[in-house]
């Protein structure tokens, strides 16, 4: 009987071992090794998995795919101690975020037998408690795969296979890639949220306007709640391409702060862009073909009138309903 491990554990180690277990593999068993007791007892009460191993040894023992569901520093102890415990032909695979370091990781302790193929599910929703696992949270999501030069053919189609099973989207991607797109969509949402807390309670005002803080300030400042240690060693993994896209924001906002500060016509488009970027991520037409709008009609010039012609081209593109779409801002 084949066997597949999952260690660490949070709600993607989780919904794998629903997904996978739902799958009924054939011959085929399905092993959670959880890092502490309360992790157990949700994962018990889930039913996620054939069998649950204490013992790390233990769990990986036969196993043809080993999956890492922890943070980064728990991460690195996971490949430090599985060497000696797997087979030769064993993949690893893991679901971190900085992939360029963990990949140096696997290349300095796993032994030349045993392949390790950088990989991480992508999704919008999830939850944060690992009792909201579920086994359809990767169907229709994007899976990256970031395989190494020297990855052996069968070890990559291993993980493809993986991502088929669950239903999602295979997206191959190198280590730099998924780094930089990683930092952007991951961390910086971090970094501003830190920056927005750090900025706001250091006013001296802060000790009354702390009481008109509602769900804005709940909603914004809530990823500064991750625990602070974890955070600097992520912040610090992936620093180089994070550094990058601060630089990015601070650029953006040094750009609204001047139309704010001017009143000027920019300001408006500004928000329209970001509220069309958006809509058209969340409705899933990101790469759908925009067609630019060359001739003005009669409408369009009265309003290049009132409103300067690149901002009237966009109202009356918005304002016309056999071309609105789904994304875009509905101004009339």
């Amino acid at each position: 009987m084949e066997r597949i491990t999952i260690i660490g554990m949070g709600i993607i180690g989780a919904s794998l071992g629903l997904a996978l277990k739902g799958a009924k593999l054939k011959d085929t068993e399905i092993v959670g090794h959880p890092f502490n007791r309360d992790v157990t007892s949700a994962v018990k009460e889930l039913n996620a998995f054939d069998k649950l191993e204490s013992q790390l040894e233990k769990a990986v023992l036969g196993a043809q795919l080993v999956i890492i569901d922890a943070n980064l520093g728990d991460t690195k102890y996971f490949l430090e101690s599985l060497g000696n415990h797997l087979r030769d032909g064993s993949v690893i695979t893991d679901t971190g975020t900085a992939k360029k370091r963990i990949s140096a990781w696997a290349e300095e302790f796993l032994p030349s037998g045993i392949s390790y193929i950088a990989s991480r599910p992508i999704f919008s929703e999830s939850g944060d408690d690992i009792k909201s696992a579920r086994s359809d949270l990767f169907a229709g999501k994007q899976f990256c795969i970031i395989p190494a030069a020297s990855a052996s053919e069968q070890s990559v189609k291993t993980i493809v296979g993986l991502a088929e099973t669950l239903d999602a989207k295979p997206y191959f991607l190198d280590q730099d890639e998924h780094d930089s797109y990683t930092a952007a969509m991951d961390y910086l949402p971090a970094v501003l949220s830190n920056a927005f807390v750090n900025a706001t309670t250091a006013s001296r005002s802060w000790k009354e306007m702390y009481k008109t803080a509602g769900k804005l300030f709940d909603a914004q400042s809530n990823l500064s709640s991750k625990d602070p240690v974890d955070t600097e060693i992520e912040y610090l993994a992936i620093s180089d391409p994070l550094v990058y896209w601060i630089d990015q924001v601070i650029e953006s906002l040094e750009s609204l702060k001047t139309d704010i500060s001017d009143g000027n016509d920019h300001l408006v488009e500004s928000l329209i862009t970001a509220w069309e970027e958006r809509a058209r991520w969340q409705s899933g037409a990101v790469e759908r073909n925009q067609q630019d709008v060359t001739l003005p009609g009669a409408g369009e010039s009265m309003a290049s009138a009132l409103l300067g012609d690149k901002l009237a081209q966009r109202m009356t593109l918005l304002g016309n309903p056999k071309k609105k779409d789904q994304w875009r801002y509905p101004r009339s």
